[in-house]
């Protein structure tokens, strides 16, 4: 073998070894790409289908909602309160609220100082006419959450957007109430 031919082997293994690096490493950021898509997804549809579930049941949506996404003056709010629908004993209202990238979850019990075991909606006004304290407990819902809407009165639709890393979805949904009157 001439020093020619040896080089050029040793060039044509350099290529190969890049070539076979490059592929892999390319494989590697679309999986992590993939792996990224999946997680957000399946965190905003579990977040979206609880919210939901319990926004379908309501009795009452406390939240001023605009009739439309575009409405002007009046841009959708990017959170919700409304009467739990699944509870008949236990008046109490669940808030759905972004705080930074996680979506949380708030269960309100509203009451008066004279009656803290009697719970009252949450426009209740007592004999003075002052309203009523409440007791809030919460929860992370969901991560990855960049924006959320929601408006319509009847259906009502949800647009949320997530992000992770440089991977980013949109969902959009609509809920018509089984219980609303």
């Amino acid at each position: 073998m001439t020093l020619i031919e040896i080089l050029l082997a040793i060039y044509i293994g350099i290529l190969i070894f890049l070539a076979v690096t490059s592929i892999y490493f390319l494989g590697v950021k679309f999986f992590k790409t993939g792996s990224d898509r999946l997680e957000i997804v399946q965190n905003g549809r579990v977040s979206l289908d609880r919210l939901t579930r319990e926004l379908r049941q309501t009795q009452e949506i406390t939240t001023f909602l605009p009739a439309t996404k575009d409405e002007p003056g009046n841009p959708p709010p990017s959170e919700i309160q409304f009467q739990d629908g699944h509870q008949e004993e236990t008046l109490q209202y669940f808030r759905y609220y972004l705080n930074g990238a996680e979506l949380w979850k708030q269960t309100i019990l509203y009451y008066f100082a004279g009656e803290p075991d009697v719970y009252v909606n949450w426009n209740a006004i007592d004999i003075g006419g002052n309203p009523p304290s409440s007791t809030i407990t919460e929860k992370i819902v969901g991560e990855y959450f960049s924006s959320l809407q929601f408006y319509g009165e009847t259906p009502v639709a949800i647009e949320a957007s997530l992000a992770k890393n440089q991977v980013s979805t949109e969902i959009r949904t609509i809920i018509y109430g089984r219980n609303t009157q």
